[in-house]
């Protein structure tokens, strides 16, 4: 069984044109990054029997941080929708760990405030996650 963060945003109105060229380049500086850290640690990481000695790249056990749905294509009021797996059926939980840390603590807290008065739900499968407004990132709940 795998283990996905899920995500939506609502709101009253649609994207505009300029909202949807930021969210893109948020997704492409977020997922680069992260691809970039988890290459990083890969050496270690395989050298700890954590990751298999066969993986090359963090994209072979790192799903990118994405959306199918925008502005309404699924549901009225959903102005974007998406899931990242983020459990790897080889690997230890520190990919995992590294991809939950980076999207509770930068991709989703970039992702509305490049979005005003957009409603959030965020969620690790059943598990509820909050907005710690202090902090600027998501939690999971006690």
């Amino acid at each position: 069984m795998g283990i996905s963060i899920y995500y939506t945003a609502r709101r009253e109105h649609g994207l505009d044109t300029r909202e949807r060229e930021r969210i893109a380049g948020i997704l492409a500086e977020e997922n680069r990054d992260l691809s970039e850290r988890l290459n990083r640690s890969l050496p270690g990481w395989k050298e700890e029997g954590i990751v298999p000695e066969h993986v090359t790249d963090a994209g072979e056990i790192c799903e990118e941080f994405g959306f199918y749905a925008v502005d309404g294509s699924e549901e009225p009021g959903v102005v974007l929708r998406g899931s990242t797996k983020v459990s790897h059926g080889d690997c230890g939980i520190e990919p995992m760990l590294a991809q939950l840390e980076r999207y509770m603590s930068s991709t989703l807290g970039r992702l509305r405030s490049a979005l005003p008065g957009t409603e959030w739900d965020v969620h690790v499968d059943d598990q509820t996650l909050i907005w710690d407004e202090e902090n600027g990132e998501y939690a999971f709940t006690s």
